[in-house]
């Protein structure tokens, strides 16, 4: 997983992650599910939310 992705992309994710977990404790795979799956937002954004559920998945999950 990540086999492109940058070391800074890497760390950000986690940060990213670290915040959502401290927000939304066990809640976060499924508000991460919802923004990926939200079709009122930009396919840009939908895949920038499924990158951090399914990263999120492995490291929660």
């Amino acid at each position: 997983m990540g086999l492109f992705e940058s070391a800074e992309q890497r760390s950000k994710d986690a940060r990213d992650l670290d915040n959502m977990f401290k927000r939304y404790g066990d809640d976060i795979l499924n508000v991460l599910q919802a923004r990926a799956d939200d079709t009122k937002l930009r396919d840009r954004d939908r895949k920038h939310w499924a990158r951090l559920l399914r990263k999120a998945k492995s490291r929660f999950g």
